[in-house]
C-alpha cells in the first residue's frame, strides 16, 4: 500500500506539472512591456561567464549587444523585427504579428523586399514562449516583489528558461567599450535615440549652464550620456559607480565639446 501511495503521489505531480506547463504557455505578455535594456543572466549551470549580453527592445524592433570581458570587446546582432503570433491564425505576413501574445517571432529586416510577405524574410533566430514578469502562483516566475527589476524569459526549446533582467541604462564598462567601436557605437546610438561620449581630458569640470562653472568635475575615460547640444556646449548624464556598480544617482551638466570624444 505504501508503494502505491509514492506511485500515485508521482503520477498526481506529473499530472500538476503538465497542468502548469499548458496554463504558463497561454498567458500571454504584451509586447510594449518588453520595451527597455535588460540584461542577460546566466544560468546557475552555465560555466561561460565570460561575456555580458545585452537586449534593447524597441518599437518591435531588438538588437542584442554582446561584451567580451577578455577581450573587451563589443559586437551586435541586429536589429530584428520582432512580434507575437496571432491565436489562429498563421503568420503570412508581418503585418500579421500582434503585440499580445505567447510565441515570438524574430525575423531579419529586407529593405528590398516588394512586401511584407512572410517568403521574403528569414528567421534571425527560433521562435520562443515570451513570458514578462513570469506567471502569479509559480515560484519560479512570481512576479518581482516590490523594488525589484522586472525580467523577461524566453524558452526556445521547451524544457530551459533564459532569463532576461531590466535594467536602468548601460554599465560604464559597456558605454567605454563602445565608445572605442565607432561602428557598433553609431548602431546603438541611431538604435536607441541616444549619444555616447567618454571625456578625453584628465579632469572636466562640469558647468551648471554653459560658462556657468560648478564645482564638480569627471576624470578621464568616465563615459557619459549627451542629452543636449549648445554650440561647443553639452549637456552630459554621468551614472556614478563603486565597484562597478551604479550608486543610484545621476549627475547631470554641461561641458565643452572639446572634452570628449
Amino acid at each position: 500500500m505504501k508503494h502505491l501511495k509514492n506511485k500515485l503521489m508521482i503520477v498526481l505531480l506529473f499530472i500538476a506539472n503538465i497542468g502548469c506547463g499548458q496554463n504558463s504557455s497561454n498567458i500571454s505578455s504584451n509586447l510594449k512591456d518588453f520595451e527597455g535594456i535588460w540584461l542577460f543572466i546566466p544560468p546557475d549551470w552555465s560555466n561561460d561567464t565570460s561575456f555580458f549580453a545585452f537586449d534593447f527592445i524597441n518599437n518591435s524592433n531588438r538588437l542584442t549587444l554582446y561584451y567580451e570581458k577578455d577581450e573587451k570587446t563589443i559586437s551586435s546582432l541586429g536589429p530584428d523585427i520582432i512580434g507575437f503570433a496571432p491565436q489562429n491564425k498563421e503568420i503570412q505576413r508581418l503585418s500579421d504579428l500582434v503585440e499580445v501574445g505567447t510565441r515570438l517571432y524574430f525575423f531579419t529586416p529586407n529593405p528590398k523586399t516588394p512586401n511584407d510577405s512572410i517568403k521574403y524574410f528569414e528567421e534571425a533566430s527560433p521562435s520562443c514562449l515570451a513570458m514578462y514578469n513570469g506567471i502569479a502562483g509559480e515560484e519560479e516566475f512570481s512576479p518581482p516583489e516590490k523594488g525589484k527589476p522586472n525580467y523577461f524569459t524566453f524558452n526556445f526549446n521547451g524544457r530551459e528558461n533564459e532569463y532576461h533582467q531590466q535594467i536602468h541604462h548601460l554599465p560604464n564598462l559597456i558605454v567605454q567599450a563602445l565608445c572605442r567601436n565607432s561602428a557598433e557605437k553609431i548602431k546603438l546610438e541611431a538604435f536607441l535615440k541616444i549619444k555616447y561620449a567618454m571625456i578625453k581630458t584628465i579632469k572636466t569640470f562640469l558647468y551648471k549652464e554653459p560658462n556657468i562653472p560648478s564645482k564638480m568635475y569627471l576624470l578621464q575615460n568616465d563615459p557619459v550620456e549627451v542629452i543636449e547640444e549648445k554650440g561647443n556646449w553639452l549637456k552630459i548624464r554621468y551614472y556614478p559607480e563603486k565597484t562597478n556598480r551604479w550608486i543610484g544617482k545621476t549627475i547631470e551638466g554641461w561641458i565643452k565639446r572639446s572634452d570628449v570624444e
